[in-house]
């Protein structure tokens, strides 16, 4: 059996770590502890990570650029160049439709974004920047979407996020992710051109910017016209040095669970999952081949 020290050396404590902890033990145990690979990748997670890379491209100089050309190119990048380029994506119909509706969609959001005054006017301090902080002896990092100054002179910590449903409004105030992007501000550093520098900052908020808020209504809906934008992005809250203090707490109890040489349970909605297979065939009762034509069943139930 793994012990606790084997398990810390193993894993590393990034936003992502405790990200996917927090989703499912047994895929953090799959992705963290295992090593293992995901058995496929979907669309819309490389259509998120293709938004973040062309918004930090509109503040470093492209905010007046092509966006179709921005999209594309950053789409192509982690399709056939990013480290898991070689994991197969999952397409739900004609791979050349589905790329050509994400560029559609991307290519709406981003207009509707860099036309508000509020993202053009304002200053970015840091954008995909990687952090480093320690918490009770522990090192953890990671990478911090964007922290702008506004142009009313106040300071957000922004999480971006691509997902089809709104997250929900009322567990953004406890959301561990957003809690140690402030705490590495405060207690942290950051790494800018090469350099770790400390910002000793206190942000007057934090929270998450929706994107597909600025997507349009392709029809008429009560209380809306077609092509108003279905939302306000902003989604935040703020954070207290007591907070922050307490936030240490809270990662001490999922540190101690988190290193446990233990069973994990498997917690997420496993049929949207890309570690099921691993899922299923973790059972030793059921012969591997089984558990394959189990999952190709489930597949073809898409309810995997």
């Amino acid at each position: 059996m793994t012990t606790k020290q084997e398990i810390l050396e193993t894993i590393e404590l990034r936003q992502s770590t405790l990200k996917t902890w927090l989703s499912c033990p047994l895929m953090y145990r799959f992705r963290h502890i295992d090593k293992l690979e995901p058995a496929f990748r979907y669309p819309g997670t490389i259509h998120g990570s293709a938004l973040h890379m062309v918004l930090k491209q509109l503040h470093d100089g492209e905010m007046d650029g092509d966006l179709r050309s921005l999209y594309i190119k950053a789409l192509n990048h982690y399709l056939y160049a990013s480290d898991e380029s070689h994991i197969p994506v999952r397409w739900k119909r004609d791979m050349a439709k589905e790329i050509e509706a994400l560029t559609k969609n991307g290519v709406e959001i981003l207009e509707n974004y860099r036309s508000k005054a509020y993202n053009r006017d304002a200053i970015v301090l840091f954008s995909e920047v990687p952090f480093r902080v320690k918490i009770l002896g522990y090192l953890f990092t990671g990478t911090m979407d964007q922290c702008r100054k506004n142009v009313d002179g106040t300071i957000s910590l922004i999480d971006f996020k691509s997902s089809k449903m709104r997250p929900n409004q009322y567990a953004i105030p406890n959301d561990l992710q957003l809690t140690l992007y402030s705490y590495a501000l405060k207690f942290g550093e950051v790494l800018v051109d090469d350099i770790w520098v400390k910002p000793n900052m206190m942000v007057d908020s934090v929270g998450i910017y929706f994107l597909r808020g600025h997507e349009v209504y392709k029809r008429k809906v009560v209380g809306k016209e077609i092509g108003d934008e279905k939302g306000s992005p902003f989604m935040m809250t703020t954070k207290t040095i007591q907070d922050l203090r307490a936030f240490r707490h809270e990662i001490r109890a999922q540190l101690s669970a988190m290193v446990k040489p233990w069973y994990y349970p498997n917690t997420a909605s496993c049929s949207f999952c890309t570690y099921a297979t691993h899922c299923v065939s973790r059972n030793d009762n059921v012969p591997e081949k089984d558990a394959e034509l189990a999952h190709e069943l489930l597949a073809e139930l898409k309810l995997a």
